[in-house]
């Protein structure tokens, strides 16, 4: 396998290294991730990481509307007995994950040449919330990769 995939939050995007591509699941991406010129703007920052790729998969569908109005109004204090994060997760139960393995692989080998990168490309599924926060997505997509054989961990900015 020519990839890896991780998890994160938009925050250690900045921590990120130029073979590492940010990919948001937000429903809605915040206006610097695509440098305030629009959803589908794309841009290379500083350290030569590609910004603005969504992961349109991952991203929360209308089932999910309404269903989470934060931890402040939240009925249920245990996220596994939350409504979002069940629709959530049924909405990847959805997806084909060999199609996903092959369309990340496609797009690994791709960036990789265009770039002329030596090291392997790590995808990283990005999220608004960090790694303590119980309530987010990231538990749910985790879960379903690791449902379908492959661990995704957390981006840890040592390690790299």
């Amino acid at each position: 396998m020519n990839f890896k995939i991780l998890t994160s939050y938009f925050y250690q995007i900045r921590f990120f290294k130029p073979n590492y591509i940010p990919l948001s699941t937000a429903v809605f991406d915040p206006s610097w991730f695509h440098k305030n010129l629009g959803n589908t703007y794309q841009y290379f920052d500083k350290n030569n990481v590609l910004n603005g790729l969504r992961a349109e998969p991952f991203v929360p569908n209308k089932d999910c509307v309404g269903l989470c109005r934060g931890p402040s109004v939240c009925i249920t204090e245990d996220p596994t007995t939350c409504e979002f994060l069940s629709t959530y997760y049924n909405q990847l139960k959805q997806l084909n994950f060999n199609s996903i393995m092959e369309r990340f692989s496609q797009l690994a080998a791709q960036y990789k040449v265009a770039k002329n990168l030596s090291n392997d490309i790590v995808f990283v599924l990005i999220f608004h919330e960090t790694p303590n926060n119980p309530c987010s997505e990231r538990w749910i997509v985790q879960k379903w990769f690791k449902d379908n054989g492959y661990i995704v961990e957390e981006f840890n900015k040592e390690a790299i």
